[in-house]
Order: structure tokens, then sequence, then C-alpha cells
């Protein structure tokens, strides 16, 4: 995906210029030693080392844990158009970065990465369904992350994609701060590097990233998936025609606002800035899902379909 940064501002409408990474593909993680497995039809335990990892963790006798909420999710959301290989998908769990109480879901079927969810505990013992997304290109792909470590020679072509997971010399920590603030980061030869965690960029960074937007229990639960309604617009690429490098984003505050605007135009650009201005990431509107009694959620693609909660991504950026 193709990400504008400001500190190349001078050459291209004196706004910035294009800074391209070609997109990565993704055959499927292999678990590390902190995910939990689910495969269909079974209960995962939490392990200790997850447990440990990411504190707090809820009561693993209550009903709500979190193998069983993923699970229940992964059903739901199998019966939605679009989703229909999570049906007979299995999944990893690996702990996000210190301090988010959360998980990275990555499912697979046979043998292909198929999609994935973000989970995050909150205060009440229970968990909310943060964002996820379809398609080869999950969030926090090892295989997208190696071969884009191989591709900026970072890492020699000669090490394996197997020999790169295990080689516990190179630190590879997941970092997931907000809806669009999600990165890798990996130490290695006492440098530090942060990676887009879906595209693979190399991102313009020296520390961790920090927020755009605090943590709201009370807007971002859920909990219950029942029935969607869906709107979906095939793909587009929004640097074909860019209105939100000289236009005004639309006001929008909420779902009928997005419904009224996917009526008129199918080609919307949702546009953020992340990383103290450093990165203009512009992506295709492809629709949204908003969920009987729960939030709808905005689809975006980035490296295939990314649904993450409406009001998350209408406080982080603007849509043209």
């Amino acid at each position: 995906m193709k990400l504008w940064t400001a500190w190349t501002a001078t050459c291209f409408i004196c706004i910035g210029s294009l800074l391209f990474i070609p997109s990565q593909s993704s055959a499927g993680d292999n678990p590390d030693r902190t995910s939990l497995v689910q495969p269909v039809g079974q209960p995962a335990a939490v392990s200790s080392q997850v447990a440990e990892t990411a504190k707090p963790v809820p009561d693993l006798r209550s009903e709500s844990t979190l193998s069983a909420t993923v699970e229940k999710w992964r059903v739901a959301l199998a019966r939605e158009e679009g989703f229909h290989n999570w049906q007979s998908a299995a999944w990893n769990s690996y702990p996000l970065g210190p301090g988010t109480h959360g998980w990275v879901v990555i499912l697979t079927d046979h043998g292909e990465d198929v999609g994935y969810m973000i989970v995050q505990s909150v205060e009440n013992g229970s968990f909310r369904l943060t964002e996820y997304g379809t398609g080869k290109h999950p969030l926090f792909s090892l295989t997208t992350l190696y071969r884009s470590m191989v591709q900026q020679e970072l890492i020699p072509a000669t090490l394996t994609y197997s020999d790169f997971i295990a080689n516990e010399t190179i630190a590879k920590d997941r970092l997931y701060m907000d809806g669009f603030t999600a990165v890798w980061r990996i130490k290695l030869d006492n440098q530090l590097y942060y990676v887009d965690a879906k595209s693979g960029e190399v991102l313009p960074l020296k520390d961790d990233p920090t927020p755009k937007l605090g943590a709201d229990d009370s807007t971002l639960m859920t909990t219950e998936l029942k029935e969607a309604s869906t709107i979906m617009h095939p793909a587009f690429d929004p640097y074909e025609r860019m209105p939100w490098i000289v236009g005004s984003p639309l006001p929008m505050t909420g779902l009928s606002e997005l419904q009224s605007a996917l009526a008129t135009d199918q080609h919307l650009t949702f546009v953020t800035e992340l990383y103290d201005g450093q990165v203009t990431l512009p992506l295709a509107v492809l629709g949204y899902q908003s969920w009987q009694d729960g939030l709808p959620y905005l689809v975006l693609d980035h490296e295939g379909p990314r649904y993450i909660q409406l009001p998350t991504a209408l406080a982080m950026g603007h849509i043209y």
C-alpha cells in the first residue's frame, strides 16, 4: 500500500511525495511460543505465558473466556458474505504490546491466511472486537514481516522463514495503539525498526508511537454479533483521483451520513494522518457492516478488506 509521508513534502502539489512499498503476500503464520491455538470445534486454553504477557486476563472460570468469545465471533462472521472460508478456519492468538491487554487472532484455512481479529479485554472481564479483516494479508502477519525485511535488506535472503521465526536475537514485538497505529517493533543488531503491521512498510519512526485516541470502553464494546447489515462496493485506487489533496472532507458523524454519501458516490476515500503527521494514509472506502444492537464498522481496502469501528475511524480521519 502506498503511504504519503510529510517529510518528503516539497515535490508533489506542494503537499508531499509518494512513498510506495509493494504489497506483500502471506501464506500463513506459524504459531509462536506465545500463541493460543484454536482448532475448529475444540475449546482453547489460555496458556500461562499468554496470561503473563497480556495481563490482566479475565477470570478463566468465566463463560466469557478469550477462546470462547473468539470462537463465537468466528462462527457469527462466517455466516456473512466474504467470510465463507472462516467456516472451517482454525486460529492462533498472539498477545499485543504491553498495556494494550489485547491479542491479534489470525485465522487460517488449509494452511492459508484468511483473516484476523483484534480482541481487547475490558474492565468488566469481557472483550471487545476492536477490528477484523479478511484476505491473505492479515494484520501482524509474520510472513509479511519476513518478506518486507528481506526486501529492505534488513535480513539476508539466505535466512529462511522458519529460521527467521525461530531466531530469538531478532526481537519482534507487536504494538497496537489504536485503529490505525499498529506496528511491529523490531530490534536487530542493536537497531530499532518500526514496520507497518499491515503493509510491511518500514516507517520513519525512532521511538514507539503514541496513540491518537484513548480507550473508551463505553463506546467500543462489541461482545455479541447478531444479524448484520452490510454494504460493499468494489475496491479502487485512491490515487486515481485525489479530492483529499485540495478538497474538503465530507461532514460525517455517524452511519446515516455514511449511508447517504455511499448512495451518492461509490468512490469515497478515507484519509488519516499518522505518527505526528509523518505519514498520510489514504484508503478506499468499500462500505460498512452494521451489527444489530452493536456498532457499525467502516470497511476499508488496506491490503484486503479491513473492518474498523466507525466511531474510531471518524475520530482518527476524514472521508472525501
